[in-house]
């Protein structure tokens, strides 16, 4: 049975030191040593990224669409010029793969805009379809615009199947009007080296200060402000505590203004974006991960400090309540209370017999539901059942 795949996807990293993108990286790494071979559709964002290269085995196809060093989510409104380039582009370069690499199956991450795309290539080269919804693509589809849900519900419609990235988002598909028994539900994996990390976490001393760690990107979505006004209510009741801000973002300049203001310099650390190969080590060095995002997929950043044993406390939107029981193995907030979220973070730091019994169950729970070990397993199936089909010639 041969076993060739070709990802279609919205993001792939372009350097060595990229971060978007690099949970489809590993994706592809590890079904390669399951014995796949993938071929990677993505569109060319940077003026400095290849056309066409080899990354570590995988051919890598890279389609222009004018994107001029700039992303589509950050554009305010919808480049219809740049749209009609990039799935044009996008059309020729997936056709291109799939017959030079003679893929057996499409597997589109992103249903908006990379999965009409994969709709039209399974359609001409009668291949299986697989669609994975991340979140955001689901809200993007759902928030902006009708002719937006229309053509996702259109993909979905047209795919041979549909992977969910969390419970809730699969509810709100099914609420669409997508069919329940098409849809399998599993998140992106995390990495064994941030269990591996946690065995060796320390717990919470009297004579040294607390560590709080956010790493999500600096942008409005993911409300790193509330956290910075959060700071002077800890420093009040513990002033030894210190505060870690991770990652980039067009908010950088704004948030590190805010610490100015606040006077709070001593206790806060821009330390910018973090390889994802050094993260397992500060999670596993921090006592408190937050997460202020106002909305999310299944997070794997989330996923990734529960598996390292740094406490969690989220806001509390549906994704993360599928991981998080507030009291329990954490945290979960209202969006955007500040004072909320300074009184727990301080009930964290006080409350070393919950974080140290949450980072023993939380790492329990990755194991049994979100290594990469698991959602390859799970891909494998779904994989493998089509490409049977399709040998047996069950399957137009």
């Amino acid at each position: 049975m041969k076993r060739s795949i070709l990802f279609l996807t919205n993001a792939y990293p372009d350097f060595d030191t990229a971060y978007r993108g690099i949970f489809i990286k590993k994706m592809v790494t590890a079904l390669q040593r399951e014995g796949y071979t993938l071929t990677v559709v993505t569109p060319k964002i940077y003026r400095k990224s290849r056309y066409v290269e080899e990354r570590e085995g995988v051919r890598v196809y890279r389609f222009p669409f004018l994107a001029g060093d700039k992303l589509l989510v950050e554009y305010e409104k919808i480049p219809y010029v740049r749209m009609m380039l990039y799935y044009a582009s996008g059309l020729l370069f997936t056709l291109y793969g799939m017959l030079k690499k003679r893929c057996d199956l499409i597997h589109v991450h992103w249903a908006i805009p990379t999965g009409l795309i994969g709709v039209f290539c399974g359609f001409f080269l009668r291949r299986p379809l697989l669609v994975t919804i991340h979140g955001s693509d689901f809200r993007l589809a759902t928030a902006r615009s009708r002719l937006l849900k229309t053509l996702f519900l259109w993909v979905c419609k047209k795919a041979n199947h549909l992977i969910s990235v969390s419970e809730v988002l699969k509810k709100e598909m099914v609420n669409l009007g997508v069919p329940e028994e098409k849809i399998s539900t599993f998140p992106m994996g995390v990495d064994e080296k941030f269990i591996e990390a946690g065995r060796d976490r320390k717990e919470i001393a009297n004579d040294r200060s607390s560590t709080v760690l956010s790493n999500r990107n600096l942008l409005p979505l993911y409300n790193v402000k509330l956290l910075i006004q959060s700071i002077p209510f800890v420093l009040e009741e513990e002033p030894k505590t210190r505060f870690i801000i991770a990652g980039g973002g067009k908010e950088k300049d704004f948030l590190e203004q805010m610490v100015k203001d606040l006077k709070i310099e001593q206790a806060v650390r821009f330390i910018g974006r973090v390889s994802h190969e050094t993260m397992p080590e500060l999670l596993a060095q921090s006592d408190v991960y937050v997460s202020t995002s106002l909305s999310d997929g299944t997070s794997v950043s989330l996923l990734e400090a529960m598996a390292a044993g740094s406490f969690p406390i989220v806001t509390d939107i549906p994704s993360n309540a599928e991981w998080v029981r507030d009291g329990e193995n954490g945290y979960l907030i209202p969006v955007g209370d500040g004072q909320i979220l300074a009184k727990k973070i301080i009930s964290a730091i006080r409350g070393t017999a919950l974080l140290t019994r949450s980072a023993g169950e939380n790492s329990g729970i990755i194991e049994r539901k979100a290594l990469w070990s698991v959602t390859i397993r799970r891909t494998k199936e779904i994989y493998d059942g089509f490409l049977m089909a399709k040998t047996d010639g069950t399957m137009a």
